[in-house]
């Protein structure tokens, strides 16, 4: 079921509002701003980013919606893939982002990056609507949980806990598919690359691909996951 943009500003609201001494919602931008930083912004992260452009969470802590915020830097020399939107970095180290398709301006699925283990990621949602429910409902159930004792216990920790994990496969191995559009996500990718076909799997799906080097998206709905050696 697909999550909306009004859910997931709902979904905010509600956590700002039960939870005002540690969230707080950011003011919205116009839409000049967002066309300005974006032009190819889709209308759902549109709709989103004129309420709000992220959440504040303690003193420290940010949740970066705004694609002038988290388009990413020069920095960045390996992981996401320039065309991602990098919206959440933990204490830990963990990264959280959104696939962003290079040739429509897409914004797509959301996944993690680990501080620790490079070669294993997190499909964390669909999309960032759903991911953003998500988020303010593992903030709530982590204050109900904590009762009157409550210390941010960051939304989202909970991907990394995941027992069990996808393992990728080598390219090579897909070699001859009669999955048409697996066939042709696979037809530029060398041999030694490692895909995970996620299409279909209920997110989130902890992910081992082998390899510490360069994360893409591939395919029609940008879900073959595909690290390179």
């Amino acid at each position: 079921m697909t999550v909306t943009a009004q859910e997931a500003i709902d979904a905010l609201r509600e956590l700002e509002k039960r939870l005002p001494e540690f969230f707080a919602l950011r003011p919205g931008a116009a839409d000049d701003e967002l066309t300005a930083a974006e032009p190819s912004l889709p209308d759902d992260i549109r709709d989103i980013l004129r309420v709000t452009t992220g959440v504040q969470a303690g003193e420290y802590e940010e949740l970066e919606l705004h694609p002038r915020d988290s388009a990413i830097g020069s920095e960045w020399s390996w992981g996401p893939g320039e065309t991602a939107r990098v919206f959440l970095q933990l204490p830990t180290g963990d990264t959280f982002f959104v696939d962003r398709d290079p040739v429509s301006g897409a914004w797509g699925a959301v996944f993690s990056q680990s501080a620790d283990f490079f070669n294993t990621w997190v499909y964390c949602a669909r999309s960032l609507p759903e991911f953003l429910v998500r988020y303010a409902r593992d903030a709530l159930a982590n204050a109900e949980a904590d009762a009157g004792d409550y210390e941010i216990r960051f939304p989202c920790e909970s991907v990394w806990e995941l027992r069990e994990s996808v393992a990728g496969t080598a390219v090579g191995e897909l070699r001859g598919t009669d999955d048409p559009d697996l066939a042709e996500a696979i037809s530029g990718l060398p041999d030694d690359a490692v895909l995970a076909d996620l299409r279909g799997l209920e997110p989130p799906v902890m992910m081992d691909l082998r390899h510490e080097g360069d994360f893409q998206r591939h395919g029609r709905e940008r879900l073959f996951a595909v690290a390179y050696p």
